[in-house]
């Protein structure tokens, strides 16, 4: 009985500690540019952050979409690798027509 609670005991801790280490992750902007301001907002999982970065720089979702890069990589494939609800702000982008199968298949096409 004690080996079983001992064992309890480290996965607790040991998934504790991870979530810890995951929950302090923040995305924060390199510069004061909009672009920067952009991706950070993306990032956030807030399509309604998300529209008034884009409203401040003045900048359509087709520019969003096709023309703009965060870290060197498209928008929707920043956040899908560092942000948070990757699913509504590809769909906010996209006005609901992402998948991100067909994203990446048009990505390897267009090279």
């Amino acid at each position: 009985m004690k080996v079983f609670t001992r064992t309890m005991v480290a996965i607790g801790l040991s998934l504790g500690v991870a979530g810890l280490a995951n929950a302090g992750t923040q995305i924060v902007a390199a510069d004061d540019s909009v672009t920067s301001e952009i991706c950070v907002s993306a990032a956030t999982g807030s399509k309604y952050k998300l529209k008034s970065a884009m409203e401040k720089a003045r900048v359509d979702k087709e520019y969003v979409l096709e023309k703009l890069t965060c870290n060197g990589m498209s928008v929707i494939e920043f956040v899908e690798q560092h942000g948070t609800n990757p699913s509504v702000i590809s769909a906010y982008i996209t006005n609901g027509g992402y998948s991100s199968k067909e994203y990446l298949a048009r990505m390897d096409t267009a090279q």
